[in-house]
């Protein structure tokens, strides 16, 4: 196959995550011109690009003490948008990890602790509304239901950039991180599911969480 197509098609790929719109889409519709010109699929461009990969797997702690349970959803919402692994160890104290490439973890983990700080500091904002404050007896409540509200939405915003933006590809996890993670050998997680009571909280929360990219 021709490297300097797959060059360019990578090139053209990442260009469209990043520029605007008009940019992004003229970018992406080169891509796709030049791999059909050069009978090039989406997995031979992942393949390549993950060729040049040269950098080392990491596993990193993200959070260390007791997480509630929407920390744990957070950081795999997190893990699933940016191309890394995500798993806990039972403590005390409980650890949160991250493993994949390196530069991928650190993106990623800064981004488990902006939307951390966000959603707690929004949740917060929200408690203190007049409104809600009069429901005292429900605090725990509708600050859970506000928190599961914060993840639908931020969950969703991940969804529309990825259909708009067309990098279905540039999330697959590299196989050098899927084998790391095999050898940890890992077991099925607890469940973090949460029964919504308030839907004025949870809608709260998702118009929050869909604003925070």
């Amino acid at each position: 196959m021709d490297e300097k197509a797959k060059q360019k098609i990578v090139k053209l790929l990442a260009l469209a995550n990043d520029a605007n719109d008009e940019e992004s889409m003229s970018a992406l519709a080169k891509a796709q011109e030049l791999m059909l010109q050069h009978n090039i699929d989406e997995e031979d461009v992942f393949s390549y690009k993950q060729e040049q990969k040269t950098e080392k797997v990491i596993n990193t702690i993200i959070y260390e003490g007791r997480p509630q349970k929407w920390l744990y959803r957070l950081a795999l919402i997190i893990a699933e948008n940016f191309r890394v692994r995500y798993y806990y160890v039972s403590g005390p104290p409980i650890e949160l990890h991250f493993v994949g490439i390196e530069s991928d973890v650190q993106i990623a983990h800064i981004t488990f602790e902006y939307a951390r700080g966000s959603a707690s500091y929004c949740a917060r904002q929200f408690l203190q509304l007049p409104e809600i404050r009069r429901k005292y007896k429900r605090k725990w409540q509708l600050k859970q239901d506000y928190l599961e509200g914060y993840l639908r939405g931020l969950t969703e915003t991940f969804k529309k950039q990825v259909l708009t933006n067309g990098y279905e590809l540039a999330l697959q996890v590299p196989e050098v991180v899927e084998t790391a993670v095999e050898k940890i050998g890992l077991v099925p997680g607890k469940d973090t599911s949460h029964n919504v009571k308030d839907r004025e909280a949870f809608y709260s929360g998702y118009a929050d969480g869909g604003l925070l990219y």
